[in-house]
């Protein structure tokens, strides 16, 4: 569970990058949500991406003209939305797999260096299924948004992963 230190306000948890990091599973380079985030645990979440302009993924998308690709905000999108559970207790020290996309729309292009706001709420939470509705958003101007379902499940090894979903 995120200590009360991080800071408290009416039930929001401000989390710096380091809290983030520690909740979420993914690491470098597919760890996307490197900023702050406030959330208010099994309600809503606000958090912050940065894709770095030395980033690979711009050399093949595409020359010339990069742009982020839609499958890195979709899971940006997805990584952010998992705050919401991994800070309650009923999802501590769990892990999350992004299992679904519904209503997945590109607004606006992102591009190298560009500081991207997620945001978005639980749309409903049953047997460690979540649905979310989620958006991104850079300079004011909403890029992406989708409804995503992740599933929350005790955090095994890899070896134990094997034929499961997500593994």
């Amino acid at each position: 569970m995120v200590s009360e230190a991080v800071g408290k306000t009416q039930n929001t948890l401000r989390l710096g990058p380091e809290q983030v990091r520690g909740l979420l599973p993914q690491r470098e380079p597919f760890l996307f949500v490197n900023g702050p985030a406030d959330v208010v645990p099994g309600v809503r979440v606000t958090a912050q991406a940065t894709y770095l302009k030395d980033s690979p993924l711009y050399a093949g998308h595409f020359p010339g003209f990069p742009m982020t690709p839609g499958v890195i905000i979709i899971e940006t999108m997805a990584q952010a939305a998992s705050l919401m559970m991994l800070t309650t207790p009923r999802c501590e020290g769990q892990i999350v797999y992004f299992v679904g996309i519904k209503e997945a729309r590109f607004f606006k292009a992102v591009l190298p260096g560009a500081v991207v706001e997620l945001t978005g709420s639980v749309v409903s939470m049953r047997h460690g299924v979540m649905e979310s509705s989620m958006e991104a958003w850079t300079g004011g101007v909403r890029a992406a948004a989708a409804i995503l379902t992740c599933i929350f499940r005790p955090h095994r090894s890899s070896s134990g992963l094997k034929g499961r979903v997500g593994g």
